[in-house]
């Protein structure tokens, strides 16, 4: 009896131990962030690095423009630029022009 029992705690904690195994390979190959998934989690991160460099560009040329309309040095035409985009002050022989700034690739 005590051989018996013995015997079956073996083949328990094996079997335990197998699907233990069997659990972690299988996340290891075909999980989320397993080998499987490699190719789309680096597509993601290429993606996520373009946009930062967008980003990035983005915010130096509204550092520029910040830079145009400090008060100690403000650049005349960028002062027009914003005082008739902002009032609505435009003269009969004006272009306008409108760019979403959003869809830039700068």
């Amino acid at each position: 009896m005590y051989v018996m029992k013995k015997s079956f705690a073996f083949i328990g904690s094996l079997l335990l131990l197998a699907t233990m195994a069997s659990f972690f390979m299988f996340h290891t190959i075909a999980g989320e962030r397993g080998i499987l998934a490699q190719p789309e989690l680096e597509r993601k991160i290429l993606i996520a690095e373009e946009q930062l460099a967008l980003l990035e560009k983005h915010q130096s040329h509204l550092r520029q423009r910040i830079s145009l309309m400090q008060n100690d040095a403000i650049d005349a035409d960028m002062l027009a630029e914003t005082a008739r985009a902002d009032l609505g002050l435009y003269s009969q022989n004006d272009v306008i022009v409108s760019i979403d700034m959003s869809e830039l690739k700068f």
